[in-house]
């Protein structure tokens, strides 16, 4: 969870958790690489160990720097596959409850014990709320804090009113403005990425503001939650288990519990299965490109170079792939907050002993009797309220989203339209065009629209940084 970035200046090796250490003495001059740039909007989470700065590398999580009389060369010292193979399988699901209790009790409490005075931001959700269980101490410093729907939009006040009086915390309930919200203004700007989310200024400005009161020395958050205890709706953990243990009565009622959990019939479930089994032997993720991209952009782009961890080793069963995939791209997510200013933030289910547990448990045990992360909810299911553990609904942002594009939509025109994507040729100018002047009814494209928004805001910081 700590960054280290590395760069080479003269001949010596600066290693920094700060990037804008290199930048603000004037060490190095910044100039985008817009390779990275577009790797980073084509490949989205999947990023690679240059950044999108040039001269600016990361040392990326499991990774080693090493500094000899024959250069600079780094190796991979922890991966996530080593947990995934088969032979590290966990074989038994009342050890994987087991096991996953007291690593992350353990794990959660370790971290509540570095702070004096930790804020927990909890929805009501299962992963933030596995977090304030897990990090419950005796200290009289822990607070929580919650956000109360806008007008129009679904309530998650009854489950984080209910977590937080289970667990004896004090909780603060907000609300989110999106006119609060500057599009043009990048939380990001001092990292060399651009990885934050626009609209999470609305929840992060009045997060600030609370913490400034309560003298707040750390964020915690359930982060990563999603992607930790492999929350999936496909038809991989089937296949899973029928390359583990062939065709049988486990086999069934693992195609029983995803059409419980999808909602369709056990014949379908076996059908996508089936189709999908010739297909579910690559070796890397599949790229999730942005839909309103030139479509000349993808064409001779190469991979994102530096990640030891993206390709997959040979013998690891798809649903289990997907599963650590989903782990990887999720680090990118979880900086670039403005709270950051004022204290840590940290997503502690992306903890390593957490994750080793994580991966090591079979797919289809996380989508036993048809419930979704179902070894997390029983791990905890003695600590939380069971209204909050077998609860399968999620509030979303869209709503949040929609009225901050409205709001902004002579400022977002302007930057889609005018801005430095579009001069570098990477935007599908007519399908933004066309998409703005219509209802933005897909919920699909709302967030990669948004994210050229993000980019854009980050590259104007550094191009005028640049300038100046």
């Amino acid at each position: 969870m700590v960054p280290c970035y590395h760069a080479e200046i003269e001949g010596v090796h600066v290693l920094t958790a700060g990037p804008d250490l290199l930048f603000g003495p004037g060490l190095i001059e910044p100039v985008i690489d817009w390779t990275i740039v577009t790797q980073s909007l084509v490949f989205r989470d999947f990023r690679p160990a240059r950044t999108c700065l040039r001269g600016v590398n990361e040392l990326l999580p499991g990774v080693v720097l090493d500094l000899g009389d024959r250069g600079v060369s780094t190796r991979c010292a922890w991966s996530p596959w080593a947990f995934a193979d088969p032979e590290a399988r966990i074989t038994d699901p009342a050890t994987a409850i087991s096991t996953l209790r007291e690593v992350a009790t353990a794990t959660l409490g370790a971290w509540g014990a570095c702070f004096e005075r930790p804020l927990i931001e909890i929805s009501g959700g299962l992963d933030s709320s596995i977090v304030a269980a897990g990090m419950r101490t005796e200290q009289s410093g822990v607070h929580c804090l919650t956000f109360g729907p806008a007008p129009g939009d679904a309530s998650e006040l009854p489950w984080a009113r209910a977590v937080a009086e289970h667990l004896g915390y004090p909780l603060t309930e907000l609300v989110a403005d999106a006119t609060t919200v500057d599009i043009r203004h990048s939380d990001a700007r001092d990292l060399p990425r651009p990885c934050a989310r626009a609209f999470s200024q609305a929840l992060d400005r009045p997060i600030q503001a609370l913490a400034a009161g309560l003298h707040t020395d750390a964020f915690f958050g359930g982060g990563g939650g999603d992607s930790m205890f492999c929350l999936t709706h496909s038809a991989f953990p089937l296949i899973d288990r029928l390359a583990a243990e062939g065709l049988g009565k486990g086999v069934l009622e693992t195609a029983g519990d995803i059409a419980q959990l999808t909602r369709t019939n056990i014949w379908k479930v076996l059908a996508t299965a089936a189709r999908r089994w010739p297909r579910s032997h690559s070796a890397m993720p599949p790229p999730m490109t942005n839909g309103f991209l030139a479509p000349h952009v993808r064409e001779a782009l190469p991979w994102p170079e530096g990640n030891p961890w993206l390709a997959s080793p040979a013998g690891i069963p798809p649903g289990k792939r997907k599963h650590v995939w989903s782990i990887i791209g999720i680090q990118n997510q979880l900086e670039g907050y403005g709270r950051e200013a004022v204290a840590p933030f940290l997503s502690p289910l992306m903890s390593q002993p957490i994750a080793e547990v994580c991966i090591a448990i079979p797919s289809w045990y996380w989508c036993a009797g048809g419930n979704n992360r179902t070894v997390a909810r029983e791990a905890f299911r003695d600590r939380l309220p069971a209204s909050v553990i077998d609860r399968r609904t999620k509030v979303s942002f869209s709503s949040l989203a929609y009225r901050m594009i409205r709001a902004n939509m002579a400022i977002l025109r302007d930057m889609l339209l005018n801005g430095s994507l579009t001069r570098q040729g990477l935007l599908d100018r007519d399908r933004i065009i066309a998409f703005l002047g219509g209802t933005m009814a897909d919920p699909e494209a709302l967030p990669e629209l948004m994210a050229l928004v993000e980019v854009e805001a980050w590259v104007r910081h550094w191009e005028g940084r640049s300038l100046r």
